[in-house]
């Protein structure tokens, strides 16, 4: 009779198995199976209450059998009770370590927490258990995101097209990671994909329109969130989610009071914000622009404190004892070691990447993007392709940087083809057009480019070192040890005096041939200041340099922080910001002051 009920229940017909197993119990009250095929048959009728009482009557009968704690944390956490859940969840795993049902869901609520590296463990332990299932893969994928763990989430990425594609939750979940990894084709293409496998899915649609504002289709992304009923986001969960969404297109409008307002009701939620640390800071941004700096820095200050509690929990790493963001720059050239460099050829500068770089927030990306609108020239997304190279000379056997002199011809091919085979996974360069490779913090890796591409040409962005403190402050970066580098105003001070002391160290070691441009300047004559740019790369001037916020229009996607601003015709609003924050920034100036004089600029 059992067996009937079950097929009855296989078949669609839960209320022909409930009555079977109603028989059975009459004669055997506490037979589990029974037990178990009735609760199933009750939640199939949407009797939630009846099947979550005989599930956990299961635990009470047999408390050793995980699979019961497991059933009644599935139908906890369907019921909205996700901390009743997460303690059944627990429960099951002491009675069973690899159930890997019970990881999968202790897991996912951990994530939806904010607890990133507790989910990201439970997650690598049920893919362990269960390699093939797209489900726990795409939730991992974005766990190890969270906890900036970027090697094992390219690896568990890899090959998405292969396993994400037949199940619409998967392929937009993976969407959404890989818009954040601005990875943006194939974001584009997982969530277009996801769009005709059903159409018009609420989940579906909000991640389009946030891919759509993260690509500058401000438009599109606005005209599609409205077309989403706000009753259908609350129910499948993701209703904040949306608000947040509004929120950043608000910001991006006219609307800055409307914007102030959605983050301000956002940062108000301490659950959200521990699942978002980036959200004070936005609102501190909004507050900015209205003028509101004591709120600016207010929302500032608690969002770092936030953000940094977070990191502590993710990569302690970064805050052991002798752990040092900038280990990078602590080992300089002298002369005599760069002139014992064994000989090598070396690529003409018209062989060799044109390097953009400088301290974050100093206008990197819009150079990048105002030398990308030339038609001899083309850009790709910022990436650590250098930092790449460094790790392969280790692999290799050589320290850097001291056994940079010790790199042969032979050697120094291997590494620029590594570089090039790194620039070709990522980016659709036309071969005949010159690379602009815009990272700001190659700035500290110097001597690398100096060996492998000692003709490069090289553009340092410059602009007011307060002005640059201030901006690195403002922003929530992915990076742990840029993170820890800039938990307060002063650290963040250092970090740019140090990496301005290194660069003038090693660029009179060095003599890398560079242009310095000052935003300011860039600013006020931008025609000027592009000719100067187009003579120094050895290019005739083009006008589209001057309107390059076009061509980043086309562009789209753009994975820097900046990305909103460089689509924006050129202004001044980022110039002298500081002086409305002096301040805050009074304890940074006597550790700015020696850069702020060697640039010319004045406090």
């Amino acid at each position: 009779m059992l067996q009937r009920a079950f097929e009855a229940y296989q078949s669609g017909k839960p209320q022909q198995a409930e009555t079977l197993c109603r028989e059975v119990l009459a004669k055997t009250p506490e037979d589990e199976v029974a037990l178990l095929v009735l609760a199933m048959s009750l939640d199939a009728q949407q009797r939630s209450d009846e099947a979550m009482q005989l599930f956990e009557y299961l635990t009470v009968i047999s408390p050793d059998q995980a699979v019961n704690w497991t059933n009644l944390g599935t139908m906890l956490r369907s019921a909205g009770q996700a901390d009743k859940a997460e303690q059944v969840f627990r429960n099951a795993l002491d009675r069973d370590a690899n159930e890997i049902t019970a990881l999968f869901n202790l897991g996912s609520l951990s994530f939806e927490k904010g607890s990133y590296g507790e989910a990201r463990a439970l997650l690598l332990r049920a893919l362990a258990l269960a390699p093939d299932d797209a489900n726990v893969r795409v939730l991992a994928v974005a766990a190890c995101f969270e906890c900036a763990d970027f090697e094992q989430t390219d690896r568990l990425i890899a090959d998405w097209e292969r396993w994400a594609t037949q199940d619409v939750t998967v392929l937009t979940d993976l969407g959404w990671t890989l818009t954040r990894l601005t990875r943006a084709e194939e974001a584009g293409r997982a969530l277009e994909m996801a769009a005709r496998m059903m159409p018009h899915n609420t989940r579906v649609d909000l991640r389009r329109a946030a891919f759509y504002e993260r690509t500058n289709r401000v438009d599109e992304s606005r005209t599609l969130l409205n077309q989403i009923p706000q009753e259908a986001l609350d129910r499948v969960g993701l209703g904040i989610d949306a608000r947040v969404l509004r929120a950043d297109l608000a910001s991006r409008g006219d609307d800055l009071d409307g914007a102030r307002r959605l983050y301000e009701e956002l940062v108000a939620n301490p659950e959200l914000v521990r699942r978002d640390p980036q959200l004070p800071s936005q609102l501190a941004r909004v507050c900015d622009r209205l003028g509101d700096t004591e709120a600016a820095m207010k929302w500032l200050v608690h969002g770092r404190a936030l953000h940094l509690a977070q990191l502590r929990e993710r990569a302690p790493q970064v805050f052991a004892d002798g752990a040092d963001p900038l280990q990078i720059i602590r080992q300089p050239l002298s002369a005599e070691q760069v002139a014992a460099w064994k000989p090598v050829q070396a690529p003409l500068a018209e062989e060799s990447p044109i390097f953009v770089l400088g301290f974050p927030r100093s206008g990197t990306t819009m150079l990048e993007t105002m030398l990308d609108a030339h038609p001899l020239l083309a850009s790709m997304d910022e990436r650590a392709f250098i930092q790449d190279v460094v790790d392969e000379m280790h692999k290799s056997g050589f320290n850097y940087p001291f056994d940079l002199g010790k790199l042969d011809d032979a050697m120094c091919m291997r590494l620029r083809q590594t570089y090039a085979n790194l620039v070709a996974t990522q980016a659709q360069v036309d071969p005949s057009l010159r690379l602009v490779d815009k990272n700001p913090l190659n700035i500290m890796r110097l001597p690398l480019i100096a060996r492998l591409f000692p003709k490069a040409k090289i553009i340092l962005a410059l602009r007011h070192p307060c002005d640059v403190v201030l901006s690195n402050f403002m922003q929530t970066f992915r990076a742990p040890a840029y993170i820890a580098m800039c938990a307060t105003i002063e650290s963040t001070a250092q970090g740019y005096a140090d990496t301005f002391d290194f660069w003038i160290n090693q660029a009179a070691v060095l003599a890398p041939n560079v242009l310095e441009l000052r935003y300011e300047d860039v600013v006020d004559d931008i025609e000027a200041q592009s000719r100067r740019l187009a003579e120094f790369i050895g290019i005739n001037w083009d006008e589209r340099m001057v309107n390059f916020h076009e061509r980043a229009k086309d562009r789209g996607f753009i994975g820097t922080p900046s990305y909103h601003q460089v689509v924006e015709p050129i202004n001044r609003r980022g110039v002298a910001r500081w002086e409305k924050y002096r301040a805050y920034l009074e304890p940074a100036i006597p550790i700015l002051r020696p850069h702020i004089e060697r640039w010319n600029y004045t406090t």
